[in-house]
């Protein structure tokens, strides 16, 4: 079952999950998002005031890049506002969506809870990784 089926029927509206943030455990980097909407090819979320589609692309792109390509793992991080950062998700989901906006933090959380992806450390970066 492609990730996005599998998350779409995990997730549900009003379920609240945390960003990544830093280190194995998260640390005080973690944020709240919530799922507010369920569209058949987008997860609208809302994190702090804003609004933010995940759309299909999304989670399509990160699954292509960890099973069919073989890349053993992309960076969590997401950078606001400039380039993304080299092997990471949000790097793929902005070249995937052809947009700037940073979604690779909630998309990597959502895949993480639904089990399809595990957090590891590389260094002293946060990755996902397959299972």
């Amino acid at each position: 079952m492609a990730w996005w089926d599998s998350a779409y029927k995990i997730i549900n509206m009003g379920d609240v999950f945390y960003t990544p943030g830093r280190g194995m455990d998260g640390g005080n980097k973690k944020k709240p998002f919530s799922i507010i909407s369920k569209e058949i090819s987008k997860i609208i979320i809302r994190s702090g005031n804003s609004k933010v589609p995940l759309v299909k692309e999304c989670f399509d792109v990160i699954e292509e890049a960890l099973t069919n390509k073989k890349i053993l793992w992309l960076r969590v991080a997401s950078a606001h506002g400039s380039e993304a950062f080299e092997n990471s998700a949000d790097k793929l989901i902005r070249q995937a969506t052809k947009s700037s906006l940073a979604r690779g933090n909630y998309v990597c959380a959502l895949l993480e809870h639904c089990g399809l992806v595990k957090y590891s450390m590389m260094v002293n970066k946060k990755v996902i990784a397959l299972p």
